[in-house]
């Protein structure tokens, strides 16, 4: 053991140190001012203040007088002869092939549909759990498709060549991590809210760390947004996102999340942890294990905060780890990975065969990451230099029990935008 670092077994459970505050203080400033409600303690007095700010947004999105109105007082331009949307009822095969072609040519879905449609959606969101429970019968399959990150033409190679399109046969499960880096994220989006306008029961959705808005800010998503339409319906699609499952069990069998598993039940975070991950393990402990149905009653209308809402960040961020127990993520503060036997003990506990999750990117698109534990990840040449093929995941009812093979494929040419083109400081990002 490292001189100078307290042994585990002395160490005060619970006890943040100075160094603890000020590492995470610096992770703060290092990132996008929408960071702030990431990890900082507010201040008593601005409780009341932060409440009023989500009730004003929570008004809007709830589809109030606001932002509804706002949608009825937008035109359509003239010369528009896209896809026209009145209401969910108008949207079918020709309304969602339309509007496939519409983005492989780069146009425009009307701001004024972009507003009704979202509401549309949050409205449909509203009626879900965080935890949703998908039934898979006999002889029928359903596909989890992982990160797309806004990459529309590989996306659109997913649905004409794998997947297929979303259909009361063809169920699709999209787990999360839709939009940012990937210029077209705004078109991937409002595909994936067609689907689920024209068939709610057979599109599924599950929120990933990159719908909130921290990574939205930092990643492009909502400098894309402001470009593309106004910075107003920003609030309006990050409403939405926090709107989205976290979770979703298929066939009471397999477990699908973003990112993670229930993390540690006392959320500790020292300063040596990432010096010596292995004896963090032995602090960081679970004796008690998280059920399904205590997830399905878990807050998750709210910006990710580990403090607050310590599963939707284990939803959201964790990763797998070949080691035992639990230990630090790299990625930021207060996010735990797991080991194996953390896994094996919630998969036994919620009698689970197996989990899906996505959240990082693998060579061949997927990877048994630990036993039982699957990684899925749709988006093909990451970032446009990462070279990972991409997968999808069919899991299929065979006399009862869900069988799962994965179905690669590969990057597609796109028009000559970089990814990350509307980040801050970018090339496409507002001045």
């Amino acid at each position: 053991m490292a001189s100078g670092r307290p042994s585990a077994r002395n160490r005060v459970p619970g006890r943040s140190s100075l160094a603890t505050h000020c590492l995470l203080l610096g992770f703060l400033l290092a990132t996008s001012s929408a960071a702030w409600t990431w990890l900082a303690a507010p201040p008593a007095t601005s409780t009341s203040s932060r409440a009023r700010a989500r009730s004003r947004v929570g008004l809007r999105a709830r589809g109030g007088e606001d932002w509804r109105s706002h949608a009825e007082s937008l035109s359509v331009p003239a010369d528009y002869t896209g896809p026209k949307y009145n209401g969910p009822g108008s949207i079918d095969d020709a309304f969602t092939d339309s509007l496939l072609a519409l983005y492989k040519t780069q146009g425009k879905l009307p701001m004024k549909y972009v507003y009704q449609m979202t509401l549309d959606v949050l409205d449909l969101l509203k009626k879900e759990k965080s935890l949703q429970r998908v039934p898979v019968p006999d002889g029928q399959k359903i596909t989890v498709v992982g990160d797309l990150h806004g990459q529309y033409f590989d996306f659109v190679h997913m649905l004409e060549q794998v997947s297929g399109k979303p259909s009361p046969q063809n169920p699709i499960l999209f787990n999360g991590d839709f939009v940012d880096r990937g210029p077209w994220s705004v078109e991937v989006l409002m595909c994936l809210f067609a689907f689920k306008l024209q068939y709610p029961s057979a599109v599924h959705f599950n929120r990933g760390n990159h719908e909130s808005e921290m990574t939205n800010y930092q990643y492009g998503f909502a400098n894309e947004v402001q470009v593309k339409y106004e910075k107003k319906l920003m609030e309006l699609f990050s409403e939405t996102f926090r709107h989205l499952p976290l979770v979703t069990v298929l066939q009471d069998q397999v477990f699908v999340s973003h990112a993670g598993v229930p993390g540690p039940e006392e959320r500790k975070w020292e300063e040596w942890f990432q010096k010596a991950p292995d004896e963090a393990a032995g602090v960081l402990m679970r004796n008690n294990q998280v059920t399904l149905a205590q997830i399905e009653a878990t807050n998750r209308i709210c910006e990710p905060n580990p403090m607050e809402f310590p599963l939707v960040i284990d939803f959201l961020w964790g990763d797998p780890k070949g080691a035992n127990g639990y230990g630090p993520s790299t990625r930021v503060p207060m996010v735990y990975t797991f080991g194996p036997d953390i896994a094996q003990k919630f998969l036994q506990a919620n009698n689970l065969k197996y989990m899906i999750r996505s959240h990082e990117t693998k060579s061949a698109g997927y990877q048994e990451t630990i036993p039982n534990v699957f990684t899925v990840f749709s988006a093909p040449n990451y970032i446009d230099r990462a070279g990972n093929m991409a997968a999808v995941a069919v899991l299929t009812n065979k006399g009862g029990s869900l069988e799962k093979e994965f179905v690669q494929f590969k990057h597609q040419p796109h028009p000559d935008i970089e990814s990350g083109a509307y980040m801050p400081g970018k090339s496409l990002a507002p001045k």
